[in-house]
């Protein structure tokens, strides 16, 4: 008797629990917060790459509390994308009930490169934050909100050789660089010579004072030169044939170097990928400038010499070039772009 009373109490006891446990999941499961509220100060901004003022606040996010009806443990994560890409792949900050997310202005120039802006030109970002408790509750997002910014661009100085000439005064501190990207000996850049003899050398410094690099051998193939390199002091002047915006490159292991001579042009769905559009280069701002009117949305290129021997898209789409990237997305409407090559390594464009 004692074995079947016990017997009773344990099912009973059980039969109860598993009634609580049904009842805390139904009610979990029903259960919907409200929405938090979310607010940026500021909503527009330039940011500033100055030693000044790149490690201060440039915006704080801040955000109301989430109801659920009850004391619950709300993480929150702050989401942010550009503008028009429905979130898909957002940068992502989460707090364990945290109401506020500071960004220095460096931190907030990486999210905006890494979210595809443009940098040195006004773009758009939405940020939302999302509230959630237990997979057994619906998360709940705010409203989402916009934020213009204007990014700076990050300038990576790699190795470098400097270019001194007869078209700058023979002046090797203040003389445009050729870079070697990848450390590697192999150096290249995009260099107008437009006056004087056209002829240059390469240094390792910005100075005489070290190694300089004359003419050994050269080729003159129309435009374009090529040819080896000596390390003598006293060798010869390297050359251009003609005035132009030449791609430089300098093979120090080998000894070699060449110069090709380009001009710019677009071209893309916008043309049927078809006659190039020609850029027109600016002496002053150092920059090719087009202009293009899409009918549709689509994609477009930069090459030179209406060619794809060198051409450049944007892996990234952040506004930072590579060479044989992909299709750089445009819009419907007029749009003047800009090509910046005469930071080597570091090219860049803009759609205004």
């Amino acid at each position: 008797m004692k074995k079947i009373l016990n017997k009773i109490w344990i099912l009973a006891i059980a039969s109860a629990l598993l009634v609580a446990c049904k009842k805390d999941e139904t009610r979990a499961v029903l259960s919907k917060g409200a929405p938090n509220t979310l607010t940026a100060n500021p909503t527009t901004l330039v940011l500033d790459s100055s030693a000044a003022n790149r490690n201060n606040t440039a915006i704080t996010f801040s955000w109301t509390k989430a109801d659920y009806g009850y004391a619950a443990g709300v993480k929150y994560t702050l989401q942010i994308a550009k503008a028009g890409a429905n979130f898909v792949n957002p940068r992502e900050y989460t707090l364990e009930g945290g109401l506020e997310q500071k960004f220095t202005h460096a931190e907030f120039n990486q999210i905006a490169l890494l979210s595809g802006l443009a940098p040195n030109a006004n773009g758009t970002l939405e940020a939302r934050v999302r509230s959630s408790v237990s997979p057994y509750v619906d998360t709940v997002y705010s409203a989402k909100i916009t934020i213009t910014v204007k990014p700076y661009f990050i300038i990576i100085n790699y190795p470098s050789l400097w270019v001194p000439g007869d078209y700058q005064g023979w002046n090797p501190p203040t003389a445009p660089k050729i870079s070697s990207v990848n450390s590697n000996g192999q150096y290249e850049g995009y260099i107008n010579i437009a006056g004087g003899t056209l002829q240059f050398k390469f240094t390792s410094d910005p100075d005489w004072n070290h190694t300089n690099y004359g003419f050994a051998t050269g080729t003159t193939t129309g435009s374009d030169a090529s040819g080896t390199l000596s390390t003598s002091g006293s060798a010869g002047n390297l050359y251009v044939p003609v005035t132009g915006y030449f791609r430089m490159k300098a093979n120090v292991p080998a000894l070699t170097w060449s110069v090709t001579k380009t001009t710019w042009s677009l071209i893309g769905d916008f043309n049927g990928w078809g006659a190039d559009a020609n850029m027109t280069y600016n002496p002053a701002t150092q920059v090719w400038t087009g202009t293009i009117n899409p009918s549709a949305a689509g994609g477009f290129k930069f090459r030179a010499n209406a060619a794809w021997t060198i051409n450049f898209g944007d892996n990234g789409a952040n506004g930072s070039l590579e060479y044989d990237g992909s299709n750089i997305n445009i819009t419907p409407g007029s749009h003047t772009i800009t090509l910046d090559l005469h930071i080597p390594g570091n090219y860049t464009y803009t759609i205004q």
